[in-house]
Protein backbone atom coordinates (compact mmCIF):
# COMPACT_ATOMS: atom_id res chain seq x y z
CA UNK A 1 0.00 0.00 0.00
CA UNK A 2 2.80 2.45 0.87
CA UNK A 3 4.66 1.55 -2.32
CA UNK A 4 1.55 2.30 -4.40
CA UNK A 5 1.06 5.63 -2.62
CA UNK A 6 4.66 6.65 -3.26
CA UNK A 7 4.51 5.58 -6.90
CA UNK A 8 1.23 7.43 -7.53
CA UNK A 9 2.29 10.57 -5.67
CA UNK A 10 5.97 10.98 -6.49
CA UNK A 11 6.15 9.13 -9.83
CA UNK A 12 3.02 10.16 -11.75
CA UNK A 13 4.30 9.21 -15.21
CA UNK A 14 6.77 6.51 -14.24
CA UNK A 15 9.61 8.99 -13.68
CA UNK A 16 10.47 10.73 -10.42
CA UNK A 17 9.05 14.23 -10.25
CA UNK A 18 11.69 16.48 -8.69
CA UNK A 19 9.14 19.11 -7.66
CA UNK A 20 6.92 16.59 -5.92
CA UNK A 21 9.88 14.89 -4.31
CA UNK A 22 11.28 18.18 -3.00
CA UNK A 23 7.88 19.26 -1.65
CA UNK A 24 7.42 15.93 0.12
CA UNK A 25 10.94 16.00 1.56
CA UNK A 26 10.89 19.63 2.72
CA UNK A 27 7.53 19.15 4.44
CA UNK A 28 8.73 16.17 6.47
CA UNK A 29 12.02 17.89 7.29
CA UNK A 30 10.00 20.85 8.61
CA UNK A 31 7.92 18.52 10.78
CA UNK A 32 11.02 16.81 12.17
CA UNK A 33 12.68 20.19 12.73
CA UNK A 34 9.67 21.46 14.70
CA UNK A 35 9.56 18.40 16.94
CA UNK A 36 13.33 18.11 17.47
CA UNK A 37 13.25 19.98 20.85
CA UNK A 38 11.12 17.18 22.29
CA UNK A 39 14.02 14.77 21.91
CA UNK A 40 17.14 16.95 22.23
CA UNK A 41 18.15 20.34 23.52
CA UNK A 42 17.77 22.13 20.24
CA UNK A 43 16.53 25.63 19.49
CA UNK A 44 14.09 25.92 16.61
CA UNK A 45 14.34 29.08 14.53
CA UNK A 46 11.01 30.20 13.16
CA UNK A 47 12.40 31.49 9.86
CA UNK A 48 13.87 28.05 9.05
CA UNK A 49 10.57 26.30 9.78
CA UNK A 50 8.53 28.82 7.79
CA UNK A 51 11.06 28.69 4.96
CA UNK A 52 10.80 24.92 4.68
CA UNK A 53 6.99 25.05 4.65
CA UNK A 54 7.04 27.89 2.11
CA UNK A 55 9.35 25.91 -0.15
CA UNK A 56 7.06 22.91 0.12
CA UNK A 57 3.97 24.97 -0.74
CA UNK A 58 5.77 26.67 -3.64
CA UNK A 59 6.88 23.35 -5.13
CA UNK A 60 3.32 22.01 -4.95
CA UNK A 61 1.97 25.25 -6.43
CA UNK A 62 4.43 25.08 -9.33
CA UNK A 63 3.38 21.51 -10.04
CA UNK A 64 -0.30 22.47 -10.13
CA UNK A 65 0.41 25.59 -12.19
CA UNK A 66 2.44 23.68 -14.80
CA UNK A 67 -0.38 21.15 -15.17
CA UNK A 68 -2.88 23.97 -15.68
CA UNK A 69 -0.69 25.60 -18.35
CA UNK A 70 -0.33 22.29 -20.24
CA UNK A 71 -4.12 22.01 -20.56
Amino acid sequence: MIKELINETLRPSGKWSIKRLSAFTSFWIAVLYAFAPLVTTFKVHEFVFVGLLTYSATAIGLTVWSKKIEK
